[in-house]
C-alpha cells in the first residue's frame, strides 16, 4: 500500500462530506456571529465598568447589563444550533466512510486477509474511523473558533492600547512554536499506541476463533502470556503519551499566564499614571485572557488533528488498496 500525505489524508474526508455541506455553511454563519459576540464583551464589560466607577451612571450601568444578557442569551441559540449541525454532519459523514471502508474489505481477495489479523482490520473500522469522527465533529470547527478568537482578540487589543498589545503577543511565537513540535511528536505517539491496541486485539481475535484448539491443547496460560505482553507494551505506549501531553500542557499554562501577569503588571501602572481608565484595563485583561485561551486550544486542536492525521492515513491507504 503506497502511503498517503498527511495534508492530503484530511483532504479526503472532503468528498465523504460534501453531500452534507448544507450543515457546514450553517454552522460555520452561527459560529462567525458567536465569535462576535464572544469579542463584543469584553468591550462591554469596558462600558460597564466605567459607568459604575468613572461616571457613576446606574442608569446606563443597568443598560448595558441587560444588553449583555440579551446578547448571550442570543449566543446560546448560536451555539446550539452550530453544535447540532456539526455533530449531525460529522456523524453521517464517519457513518458513510465507515460503510464504504466494510464495503471495501469485502471486495479484498483471501490472500490480502491472510497476510492482515482480523483485530487490525477491526482496529481500523473502530478506533482510527473513531478518531476521525471526532474531528469531523468537532475538532477543526473548534480549531477554526479559536482561530477567530485569537484573530479578533489581536485586533481588538491593537485598537484598544497597541503598547499592551506587543506585551500581549510576545508569548504567542513561544506557545506556537512549542505546539508544532509536540503536535508531530503526539502523532508519532499516537500512530504508536494505535498500533499497539490493534496488535492487542488481533492477538484476543486469534484466540477467540481458534478456541477450542487453544482449550484442546491446554494453551491458556500461552495466550495470556502473549496477550498480557501486548497490553504491556499498549500502556508503555500511552503513558509515553501522557508525559508529553502533560509537558506540553505545563509549558503552555506558565506561559500563558506569564504573560497575564505582565500585561496586568504594565496596565496597573497606565492606571496609576492615568493613561488608562479601570474598565479599560479589566477589557484589556479580557482580551488578552481570550487570547491566551485561544492560543490554548489551538495548540490542543492541533494536537488532536496531528493525533487523528495518523488514523486517516490509515484508513484511505486500505480504501486505495487496489485488489489483486
Amino acid at each position: 500500500m503506497k502511503r498517503i500525505a498527511a495534508p492530503r489524508a484530511l483532504l479526503r474526508l472532503w468528498p465523504r462530506i460534501r453531500p452534507f455541506r448544507k450543515g457546514l455553511y450553517i454552522a460555520g454563519i452561527t459560529m462567525l456571529l458567536a465569535s462576535a459576540i464572544t469579542l463584543a464583551f469584553p468591550l462591554a464589560v469596558k462600558y460597564l465598568l466605567d459607568a459604575a466607577f468613572v461616571h457613576h451612571d446606574s442608569s446606563l450601568l443597568n443598560r448595558i447589563a441587560l444588553g449583555l444578557l440579551t446578547l448571550f442569551a442570543i449566543q446560546a441559540v448560536l451555539n446550539y444550533v452550530q453544535t447540532y449541525w456539526l455533530s449531525a454532519t460529522g456523524e453521517r459523514a464517519v457513518a458513510g466512510l465507515r460503510r464504504e471502508l466494510f464495503g471495501k474489505l469485502l471486495e479484498m481477495p483471501p490472500g490480502f486477509f491472510a497476510d492482515r489479523r482480523t483485530g487490525e482490520l477491526t482496529s481500523r473500522l473502530g478506533t482510527d474511523i473513531g478518531l476521525l469522527q471526532g474531528v469531523t465533529s468537532h475538532q477543526i470547527a473548534e480549531f477554526a473558533r479559536q482561530a477567530l478568537a485569537l484573530v479578533g482578540g489581536v485586533i481588538m487589543l491593537f485598537l484598544l492600547q497597541w503598547k499592551l498589545m506587543l506585551t500581549t503577543i510576545g508569548v504567542v511565537p513561544i506557545v506556537v512554536a512549542s505546539g508544532f513540535f509536540f503536535g508531530r511528536r503526539l502523532k508519532r505517539i499516537t500512530t504508536g499506541v494505535q498500533d499497539q491496541v490493534a496488535g492487542a486485539t488481533a492477538v484476543a481475535e486469534e484466540a477467540f476463533s481458534q478456541i477450542r484448539v487453544v482449550q484442546g491443547f491446554a494453551q491458556e496460560p500461552y495466550e495470556r502470556e502473549r496477550y498480557g505482553t501486548r497490553i504491556t507494551a499498549v500502556i508503555d505506549a500511552a503513558l509515553l503519551r501522557a508525559r508529553s501531553r502533560a509537558l506540553f500542557f505545563g509549558m503552555l499554562t506558565f506561559t500563558a499566564f506569564g504573560g497575564v501577569t505582565a500585561v496586568l503588571w504594565q496596565g496597573g501602572r497606565m492606571v496609576l499614571d492615568g493613561h488608562l481608565t479601570p474598565g479599560a484595563l479589566v477589557s484589556f485583561l479580557l482580551y488578552t485572557v481570550t487570547i491566551a485561551a485561544a492560543i490554548g486550544a489551538l495548540t490542543s486542536s492541533y494536537g488532536g488533528i496531528q493525533e487523528s492525521i495518523g488514523a486517516a492515513e490509515r484508513v484511505f491507504q486500505l480504501l486505495e488498496t487496489t485488489p489483486s
